[in-house]
C-alpha cells in the first residue's frame, strides 16, 4: 500500500523543514508551503490524504484558507496547526468546522506522527 500524501502550509520555513523531515522520516510523502496562495493553486493536483494546516499566517489566515479546501473538496482531511493553547470553545469550533485534529506547536515529532497515523486511520 501506498503512504499517504501530506500537505502543510505555515508561514514559517523552518516549520515546514522540520515537518518535512519527521514526516517523510516515518515514510510518508511530503510537500510543504510557505504561502497560502501557493498551495491553493496546487492542491487540487497533488490530492492529498491530509493537510496540516498552519493557522495565523499573515497573507491569509488558516480558517480562510480552510474554507476554500472545503469548497473544492468538502472530505478532506485538515488539521489545524497553532502555536496557540487552544481553549474548550474553539477545539469545539475545530470538530464542527470538520478539522480531524489539531496540533500544538512546539510539537513532538512522535505525538505528530501518532496524531497523524490516528487521522489518516491506520
Amino acid at each position: 500500500m501506498a503512504k499517504a500524501k501530506i500537505m502543510a502550509i505555515d508561514d514559517e520555513p523552518d516549520i515546514i523543514r522540520l515537518l518535512e523531515k519527521i514526516i517523510t522520516r516515518a515514510g510518508y510523502k511530503f510537500v510543504g508551503f510557505t504561502s497560502p496562495k501557493e498551495f491553493l493553486e496546487q492542491y487540487e493536483q497533488e490530492k492529498p490524504d491530509l493537510i496540516l494546516l498552519d493557522i495565523m499566517m499573515p497573507e491569509m489566515d488558516g480558517w480562510e484558507v480552510y474554507k476554500e479546501i472545503r469548497k473544492i473538496n468538502p472530505k478532506q482531511r485538515v488539521a489545524p496547526l497553532t502555536a496557540l493553547e487552544l481553549p474548550e470553545t474553539l477545539k469545539k469550533g475545530v470538530k464542527e468546522l470538520g478539522a480531524s485534529d489539531y496540533i500544538t506547536k512546539p510539537f513532538d515529532p512522535e505525538e505528530l506522527i501518532e496524531k497523524i497515523r490516528k487521522i489518516l486511520g491506520e
